[in-house]
């Protein structure tokens, strides 16, 4: 069950060379908001360009989503 991952986290998407301009950062910050048809794709919503793509190569800060999921289940 290692492989799902929590829905809403952030995630950070490779930025390819192409598409990066001199000293731009080689990561892009998304939020992950499921898994497509595809295998090893997911949607992933790009709050800067108001956006939802279709990514491949993501990193995962679940550590931040169980947290603040924690904090408002101690609000309530």
């Amino acid at each position: 069950m290692g492989h799902f991952r929590i829905f809403g986290s952030s995630a950070y998407c490779h930025v390819t060379k192409d598409a990066q301009k001199k000293l731009e950062s080689k990561a892009e910050l998304g939020i992950f908001l499921g898994y497509t048809d595809i295998a090893h794709n997911c949607w992933v919503y790009l709050p800067t360009n108001q956006r939802t793509v279709v990514r491949r190569n993501l990193k995962f800060d679940e550590q931040k989503a169980m947290r603040v999921s924690l904090e408002r289940e101690l609000q309530l």
